[in-house]
């Protein structure tokens, strides 16, 4: 019983420093899709933040929600 209790407290050591040891991404890392129409080829027929999304996932292992791919597209096309 004891093995286990602390086999858990090693996993749950390994998943925290794991978390710290991988910060999100900055968004200068996200791929600028302020160039691309939405709803075209050239986005694979999907929203900007849904071909956000789908790109930082591929990329980087990493999936947006929806808000924060929202949040992204708006700041890249002010930035045009």
């Amino acid at each position: 019983m004891v093995k286990l209790a602390s086999s858990l407290v090693v996993l749950a050591l390994l998943g925290i420093l794991l978390a710290i040891a991988a910060p999100p991404a900055s968004a200068a890392e996200y791929t600028n899709v302020a160039s691309l129409e939405p709803w075209a080829v050239e986005t694979n027929y999907m929203s900007l933040a849904g071909y956000l999304r789908w790109m930082t996932c591929t990329d980087q292992g990493v999936w947006l929600s929806m808000a924060e791919a929202k949040r992204i597209v708006a700041g890249q096309l002010e930035q045009r």
